[in-house]
């Protein structure tokens, strides 16, 4: 392979690990399809290969669709193998006028070339190498097959077809593989050349046989009549010559042709014997010239007459009375003859042909029939399609082309008067602008180098987005951490909020406790002014513990346990709270002040205090 071609390969392979590998987390080298795994998966995917339509085959897309291997990497050089076999025969499809049927060889052949260059791909370097000309030959045949190229063509290529797919049915390929069946294709080849000469053969053979029928009409005449016309004749020899000799001249021409040996002997054998007869009286050289040429000429004439089976008594009157007029001349006597002058009476009226030529319509197509070469290949628009035909003879007598198919089959015949059609409907079919091996080779690299742009191009995307999503990647960053400062900040305001809430609640709290304190000691102040106008002998509404009121008044102030005893009407005990209960019993208006008599004291107070202060005074 050229240095080019491998930097090129490089590249891509270069550029692909870069784009489609390296991002990967794990180590894809790990699941490189080993050679082995490959030439299986080549092998499962065989008849989907070789029976594929398309003018577009990959193969390397095709290798996914096999599970053991889908999805996993290819080493570089196989992927080069692969690639580079692909574009070749992609290249040949695309660009070239095949028919459908000859896909499956070139699909075929694809394999064989992919199975090949896995072992070696250097043969693409060398033109002369056994597989580079074993697809040349493939590729000039299929120039030329379509459905018209004949039934010996068919057998042909299918010939090809099977052989080609026994060279891709094999799991291993290499130059002796290929050495092998290019032997068996250049006989396949030589075979089929002999039959198609022997067709051609044929076919000229048919051709010539009609056209001597027209060139014995034509010359026949036109050769007697330059026997005697223009200057004197006897008249016997004249209807002898016309009647006579003309059919056999007819024959002779009809089987040997007008420039045969045959056909000019007998045309010097009439000179002979017109100066046999016409030469002048008293020619001192007539015996000499007779003795050597006259004898021998009237034998081959007779001979003539024989072997065409035209012999009658008028040929032999003829001969019997020549024969008497040769008898005399060689005596010296002169012979009277009855002649005529045999000349054209309307020779000088070559006006009439010129005048049919002026009539003739001046913008008329002309087709230069000089310009068309006898084996040359040409496209014919046949039945509204373009097809491939070999011109096999221009036959200047009948004015006809004869063209055949790849078989050596007669396809089609067109007149030299058919102008219009040839100039509208003849294309050459120019050999060397046909794509071929080292066209494909020059695709190759421009394939190559397109691809090596594309997969820059996309790599150079990759980075700047890898760019951009790293600044972004950074900008979400840096939206986040302020994200979280401003989070962190909205906390601690919020929670700086809350304390002062707290602080706020406990603060109203406690003003809420120190009013309600105050409130409270204003209530208990104010209890304890009402408590100090209650004295015994007061009356209070006092609410039991089942919730019902009743009535009762103050009957003693134990100064000891200090409790506030109250009685009901009846002398009978209530409640006897101490001071703080009963200013408590008072602002919570459990006891409601009805009275407060503190005028006169308690007759049992009285005795209390009265007993007291004797006890006092005893000490």
């Amino acid at each position: 392979m050229s240095k080019k071609l491998r930097t090129l390969l490089k590249n891509n392979r270069r550029l692909e690990e870069k784009i489609f590998y390296e991002p990967r987390t794990s180590d894809w080298r790990k699941d490189l399809i080993s050679p082995k795994e490959l030439s299986d998966a080549l092998t499962c995917l065989a008849n989907k290969i070789t029976a594929s339509q398309s003018p577009e085959l990959s193969v390397l897309t095709l290798l996914n669709e096999v599970d053991f291997i889908s999805g996993r990497p290819l080493a570089s050089y196989e992927k080069n193998a692969l690639q580079v076999v692909e574009i070749l025969f992609n290249y040949l499809r695309i660009n070239t006028e095949y028919d459908q049927r000859f896909y499956h060889i070139l699909n075929s052949l694809q394999l064989a070339f992919t199975r090949l260059a896995l072992d070696d791909l250097s043969f693409l370097d060398n033109q002369k190498h056994v597989a580079v000309v074993f697809l040349e030959k493939l590729v000039n045949i299929g120039f030329h097959f379509d459905e018209n190229a004949g039934k010996l063509t068919s057998f042909f290529v299918h010939a090809i077809e099977l052989l080609i797919a026994r060279l891709a049915s094999k799991n291993q390929v290499s130059i002796k593989t290929f050495s092998l069946a290019r032997r068996r294709l250049d006989e396949y080849f030589q075979g089929f050349e002999e039959k198609v000469n022997l067709n051609k053969t044929r076919l000229i053979a048919d051709i010539e046989k009609k056209s001597r029928k027209i060139e014995a009409d034509f010359y026949t005449e036109h050769l007697i009549k330059s026997k005697t016309q223009g200057d004197e004749i006897p008249i016997f020899l004249l209807d002898f010559f016309e009647n006579q000799v003309q059919p056999v001249l007819h024959k002779i021409i009809l089987k040997h042709g007008a420039q045969s040996k045959q056909c000019q002997q007998l045309l010097t054998d009439m000179d002979t014997i017109t100066w046999s007869i016409s030469c002048p009286f008293g020619d001192p050289d007539y015996k000499v010239r007779f003795e050597a040429d006259v004898p021998p000429t009237m034998k081959r004439v007779f001979n003539n007459f024989e072997e065409q089976g035209l012999v009658n008594e008028y040929m032999k009157a003829f001969f019997f009375e020549i024969e008497e007029l040769h008898i005399k001349k060689l005596d010296g006597k002169r012979v009277h003859l009855d002649v005529m002058i045999s000349a054209d009476i309307f020779s000088d009226e070559e006006y009439e042909v010129d005048s049919f030529d002026s009539w003739s319509p001046q913008n008329e197509t002309t087709f230069e029939i000089q310009s068309l070469q006898e084996g040359r290949w040409y496209y014919l628009q046949n039945e509204g399609k373009k097809v491939r035909s070999q011109l096999l003879m221009i036959n200047q007598l009948t004015e006809e082309l004869y063209f055949v198919n790849l078989s050596g089959e007669l396809l089609v015949t067109i007149g030299f008067d058919q102008q219009q059609y040839l100039a509208d409907c003849l294309e050459a079919f120019i050999e060397d602008e046909q794509i071929h091996f080292s066209h494909a080779i020059k695709s190759l690299t421009r394939e190559l180098t397109s691809k090596i742009e594309v997969l820059e191009l996309e790599y150079d995307t990759i980075k700047q987005q890898e760019i951009i999503n790293e600044k972004q990647r950074q900008q979400l960053e840096e939206r986040a951490r302020l994200a979280v400062i401003q989070r962190l900040e909205e906390e601690k305001k919020a929670v700086e909020k809350r304390r002062q809430t707290a602080l706020e609640e406990k603060r109203k709290a406690h003003e809420a406790m120190i009013t309600k304190e105050r409130i409270e000691a204003e209530k208990r102040f104010k209890a304890k002014g009402l408590l100090r106008k209650v004295g015994p002998g007061s009356v209070v509404a006092i609410m039991l513990k089942t919730g019902r009121w009743t009535e009762a008044s103050l009957m003693l102030i134990s100064r000891t346990t200090q409790r506030y005893i109250f009685a009901d009407k009846n002398g009978n005990k209530i409640t006897e709270p101490t001071k703080m209960e009963l200013v408590d019993l008072i602002n919570e208006q459990r006891i409601k002040i009805i009275t407060a008599d503190t005028s006169q004291l308690d007759p049992l107070q009285a005795l209390v205090v009265k007993r007291r202060e004797k006890l006092t005074q005893q000490l």
